[in-house]
């Protein structure tokens, strides 16, 4: 036998209690498809990472090419030769094919020069060899998963790599593409190149493997020749039982016909006069080669992308689907096909992603009832078997097979009687694959209309009653079970047919789901390490000044507070903003025009109620325009916000002649000097703070915002309207520091147009410290509160250590650098 190119010798590897792999060995010889097999969770992708050096074994023995390594990282495995092609494509979503594939083949340093003729020839070229038929100055952005995917393919084909892992990279592709990329692996094979090859799909192993190795609950359980195994072999070895049917089929009556279209166009998704109907207990398979306008027509039934042509029939009566939730009050729902991106928000929980589709259910005038919420999430973790530690535990945490039963439980919620699923069990192991079929087998026996859309022909034939074929955006045929064969639908999604058939139609039997036990999740520190980090740095402060500077407490610790409190306000509302993913640097203009307006109008001799309301409105007004032009009209918030802030700087210095505005005698409502006004001004900012902080925490909104910022395109299809998030958030951002000025100006007898310069670094550096994620989705206004009175502090504690002042930016800054660290090295341990 040749010298093994990868030698893994009784590895094993853990991440905190829990045992990912234990004693785990593999081979890969030169020229050899060596197959890796195990259900969710065996310990399949822990090896590759490691293999990969994404992570450190714990114990055991690493060769490659015959050389013992003690250490591997990334670099030095691609060094040697090994290439991966992951599951989920990590590819840079703003660049064109070319460049992607290009970046992982160019070497020098950034001032090369680019040959972008050469770059395009050699994206093509590649592409060509796996038969991919895809522009190479495409912004991948714009590419769907399977296309994605073939550009991850040909990348990891042109570096020459000596070592190939493939990780279920057909998944998403056609039998055509599957085809090419077999016809590819063949040809690095007789070229020498060693290939670990990861696949839920059991018929493709007996083709292209020489040896399998299988995992289960992170543990060798056997590596034997791919000759002569059988498939239901292989599926004991597995799970460790025998599956009786990974495709259950029984005959049930059919209802009547719930769903019908007549000539069903849309030019946005480029498909064409869909007739077709669809009755309570059917499930319609729908086939078709990637790109022929199945998951196009899928967001066109959902209101994704609505008709412009033809009619969408409920039950013979005649309906507009133009948005998600309109299809979700229509009794309509949609697990669509790339779960991680849009089937589920990774960040949210268990319970909160299986109720997102309900939060009316969940809430009463607005505020969510909790305990309706877990009620709902554990009566779907029980039906459907889902395996988490708890509620609520992170979706991200899951494995794949379970983040695909939560996007399933999300829209079960909804109580639809048809369902839409996108490619359900893509990327799923065996064992999840066949519950998912006996659950659809369930909610057809139970009445309900399923339209599965598959790449998988097994599956298409297995499942489904009816097979309508697409081919160029529209149906070319529809078969009837007994008639349709793979050879068949290949033949008419090639284009090659175009005759329609009728057929009858049939359904699946009730099995009842498995009970699952549902453990205690992670604690509270780790849950919330950012803030309990920051709360820690604050009182260590606070420590060090009883220390050594007591007298800190007694005239200044009530002062640094009150003079924060306008700071607290206008946080809360950066971390609205933020949590939705966006940014508004022009609250230091908002806030100087704010403190002008006040003082305008207080000097005009209107009431303090009258001067109160109308600085809220103009507050309100200017966060309205930034979210007309950001969630109306989609520019980015950063170029927004940046010229506001400077179009209301100039206008308020052209307005005001650079003068300040006095306020008149006796205005001043709480000066600093007054103790009484001191702790009115605090105890107002700390209840404008906890209604808030109830708000996001308790209230249906809270929730949007959460679900905007972690994934918009998710949150869209669940029935949440993004831009009305987004506005909304942005007209509380104008309206919070209108609040803020009025915070400032009740301590002062003058307000200066240039008041609020600066206030936006420092509102964004608490929000940031405080643990809010500036990518969106993440944080808490808790944290944001002991951001504002860390950074507060840092100044007024310099002053009492005789330090110049000019450190307190300077630690500010570390600080700030140190949180953001924090939350790239939180993102890549994820």
């Amino acid at each position: 036998m040749s010298q093994p190119l990868i030698d893994i010798q009784n590895v094993s590897k853990s991440f905190g209690g829990a045992r990912a792999l234990t004693d785990v060995s593999l081979q890969v010889l030169p020229g050899e498809v060596h197959a890796l097999c195990g259900e969710n969770g065996a310990g399949k992708s822990t090896l590759i990472k490691i293999i990969t050096g994404a992570h450190q074994p714990d114990s055991g023995v690493i060769a490659i090419n015959g050389t013992v390594v003690d250490r591997i990282d990334p670099s030095l495995s691609r060094a040697r030769g090994i290439a991966a092609i992951y599951q989920q494509p990590a590819l840079f979503p703003d660049l064109t094919v070319a460049e992607n594939i290009s970046l992982r083949l160019e070497r020098g340093g950034p001032w090369r020069l680019l040959r972008w003729g050469e770059r395009r020839r050699r994206a093509r070229a590649l592409l060509d060899r796996i038969g991919a038929t895809i522009h190479v100055d495409e912004p991948v952005r714009h590419l769907t998963m399977p296309q994605q995917q073939l550009v991850e393919i040909a990348s990891a084909l042109a570096g020459d790599a000596k070592v190939l892992i493939l990780d279920e990279p057909t998944a998403s592709l056609s039998d055509r593409e599957v085809e090419n990329l077999f016809r590819v692996v063949r040809e690095l094979r007789s070229q020498g190149v060693g290939m670990i090859y990861i696949s839920h799909r059991m018929e493709e192993l007996s083709e292209i493997a020489d040896r399998v190795t299988v995992l289960r609950d992170g543990k060798h359980v056997a590596t034997l020749p791919m000759q002569g195994l059988t498939r239901s072999e292989l599926i004991r070895l597995m799970v460790g039982r025998e599956l009786s049917a990974v495709f259950p089929k029984n005959e049930v009556p059919l209802g009547d016909i719930i769903l019908e279209t007549r000539n069903l166009s849309c030019r946005q998704s480029g498909v064409h006069d869909i007739s077709l109907t669809l009755r309570g207990g059917e499930i319609l398979g729908l086939a078709g080669l990637v790109g022929a306008g199945r998951t196009e027509l899928a967001r066109t039934l959902f209101g994704l992308t609505p008709a412009d042509d033809g009619q969408i029939l409920l039950r013979g009566r005649p309906v507009v689907i133009d948005h998600p939730a309109r299809a979700v009050e229509l009794g309509i729902g949609y697990v669509p096909e790339d779960r991680r991106r849009h089937g589920v928000i990774l960040e949210m929980s268990v319970a909160a992603n299986t109720t997102l589709a309900v939060l009316r259910k969940i809430a009463t005038g607005g505020w969510l009832k909790f305990a309706k919420e877990r009620e709902i999430a554990y009566s779907f973790v029980q039906r459907l078997g889902i395996k988490t530690a708890s509620l609520a535990s992170p979706v991200g945490t899951l494995s794949g097979g379970n983040q695909q039963k939560v996007a399933l439980a999300r829209w079960l919620a909804t109580d639809p009687s048809i369902i839409i699923l996108d490619e359900p069990t893509q990327g799923v192991d065996v064992g999840a694959k066949s519950e998912i079929h006996r659950l659809m087998g369930e909610l057809a026996s139970r009445g309900m209309a399923i339209l599965m859309i598959s790449s998988e022909l097994p599956e298409i034939l297995g499942m489904s009653d009816r097979i309508a074929v697409m081919h160029d955006g529209g149906i070319v045929a529809q078969l009837d079970r007994a008639e349709a064969t793979q050879e068949k639908i290949l033949e008419l999604a090639l284009g090659h047919v175009t005759a329609r058939h009728g057929g009858r139609m049939s359904a699946i039997p009730h099995a009842g789901p498995p009970s699952r036990t549902i453990g205690k999740g992670g604690g509270f520190f780790s849950r919330y390490l950012r803030e309990t980090s920051v709360a820690a740095a604050y009182l260590s402060l606070l420590l060090l000044l009883a220390i050594f500077h007591s007298a800190f407490f007694y005239s200044q610790f009530r002062i640094t507070w009150v003079s924060s409190a306008p700071i607290l306000v206008a946080a809360i509302g950066m971390t609205l903003v933020i949590l939705s993913r966006h940014i508004d640097i022009s609250i230091g203009s908002q806030f100087s025009v704010c403190g002008i307006v006040a003082g305008t109008l207080a000097a005009s001799g209107l009431p303090l109620p009258g001067v109160i309301v109308g600085t809220l409105v103009a507050g309100a007004l200017l966060g309205a325009v930034n979210g007309v032009l950001v969630a109306g009209m989609g520019l980015p918030s950063i170029v927004v916000t940046l010229a506001t802030m400077v179009v209301l700087r100039g206008a308020l210095m052209w307005s005001t002649d650079g003068a300040a505005v006095r306020f008149p005698p006796g205005f001043q409502w709480f000066g600093v000097s007054r103790p009484v006004g001191q702790t009115i001004i605090l105890l107002a900012a700390l209840a404008v703070f906890a209604a808030f902080a109830w708000g996001l925490r308790w209230l249906a909104a809270g929730r949007m915002v959460y679900a905007v910022g972690s994934d918009q395109d998710a949150a869209r299809l669940a029935g949440i309207h993004p831009k009305r998030v987004v506005f909304v958030v942005f007209v509380l951002m104008g309206t919070l520091t209108a609040l803020a000025a009025l915070f400032n100006a009740a301590q002062f007898v003058m307000v200066y147009p240039n008041v609020g310069e600066g206030l936006e670094l420092q509102v964004i550096a608490a929000v940031v410290v405080g643990g809010t994620a500036i990518s969106g989705g993440r944080g808490t206004l808790v944290g944001t509160l002991i951001g504002v009175a860390l950074l507060g502090t840092i100044g007024p504690a310099l002053q009492f250590f005789h330090m110049q002042s000019q450190w307190a930016k300077a630690i500010a800054g570390g600080i700030i650098l140190l949180a953001v660290a924090s939350d790239a090295l939180a993102r890549r341990a994820d």
